[in-house]
């Protein structure tokens, strides 16, 4: 496969998956939480509050979106390695890092002020578990595409 192609497929998935965010956050969201209140009234004042918290838990991942879209360019010029497309995924890494706490910090705050469930409690650390995953995984690969990009900077330097 071409970088080119890849570059096309990265695009493709990055659009496919922020048009699903939007949806998510613009009308999966709200729509649940609607029927939520209905089913339950007792948690009806909590409505807004979690509507605004999953808004602002979910901007982290745009801006995710964003730095693999200026990774795919690297791709599509067939310099994957190098040190700031590593920086690129570091720097995701750690605002995923940074999302899942906040994710997590918030639903402690909101069960500790009644505005929670347990059992949404206990789904949510899925959620966490899962984030810390995909971290982790960035944060590995970014430390082998600095590695890589070392290496290929002696390389083209011995020649």
């Amino acid at each position: 496969m071409s970088s080119k192609t890849l570059c096309v497929l990265v695009r493709a998935a990055v659009v496919t998956v922020a048009i699903c965010g939007i949806l998510v956050c613009c009308w999966v969201l709200p729509s649940v939480g609607k029927n939520f209140t209905i089913s339950d009234p007792e948690y009806a004042h909590a409505y807004v509050p979690w509507l605004f918290f999953l808004w602002a838990a979910s901007l982290p991942c745009f801006a995710i979106l964003g730095l693999v879209w200026k990774a795919s360019i690297a791709i599509k010029q067939d310099r994957v390695f190098t040190l700031r497309t590593a920086r690129l995924v570091k720097y995701g890494s750690v605002l995923l890092f940074c999302d899942v706490g906040f994710f997590f910090a918030g639903n402690l705050v909101f069960m500790g002020l009644g505005l929670s469930h347990p059992g949404v409690l206990l789904a949510s650390l899925f959620a966490d578990v899962f984030g810390i995953s995909l971290a982790m995984l960035a944060a590995v690969l970014a430390r082998y595409i600095t590695k890589a990009a070392v290496l290929q900077e002696e390389a083209d330097g011995t020649i």
